[in-house]
């Protein structure tokens, strides 16, 4: 991780759909570089908003998912996407978010968590990503659609 910053509270945000070990590694990676690891799950709406179709899980399932994983500490609503009041309001210290993001000056939140030194920029998975599980499954669909017809 570029520029390893230790703070007490870290928070991070993700639509944490079909999760899986990238998402892990994200989780664990973020987690390490604080005391207190706070995930604001992104809402149905807010993903279907800025990706252009709903998650494949819903909210209240992926919220559900990010409270029982132990390095998680609270679990938050994200409505919209990097919040910088809902990062003053929950008293963040710095805001962790995947490097795949780091090019992106197009977002005014990440553009003052960068202007203002509270970001924190975690590794991609590049061999791992959600993008990637949805075309595996639509190349194979047939094979699906099959598979499942001849367990019925």
């Amino acid at each position: 991780m570029e520029g390893i910053i230790l703070a007490k509270v870290i928070l991070t945000s993700g639509c944490f759909d079909l999760i899986h070990a990238g998402h892990l590694n994200f989780l664990l990676k973020a987690k390490s570089c604080g005391d207190f690891f706070i995930v604001a799950v992104s809402t149905d709406a807010l993903i279907k908003k800025y990706k252009g179709l709903e998650p494949v899980v819903k909210y209240k399932d992926r919220v559900a998912l990010m409270k029982q994983l132990r390095c998680v500490d609270r679990v938050v609503k994200q409505k919209t996407l990097v919040d910088i009041e809902q990062f003053k309001k929950l008293k963040a210290d710095v805001f962790a978010l995947g490097d795949d993001w780091k090019e992106n000056y197009s977002n005014k939140g990440i553009n003052w968590l960068r202007d203002n030194n509270k970001i924190i920029w975690i590794p991609y998975t590049k061999r791992l990503s959600t993008t990637k599980i949805k075309q595996t499954i639509i190349k194979n669909a047939d094979k699906i659609k099959s598979n499942l017809e001849s367990r019925k």
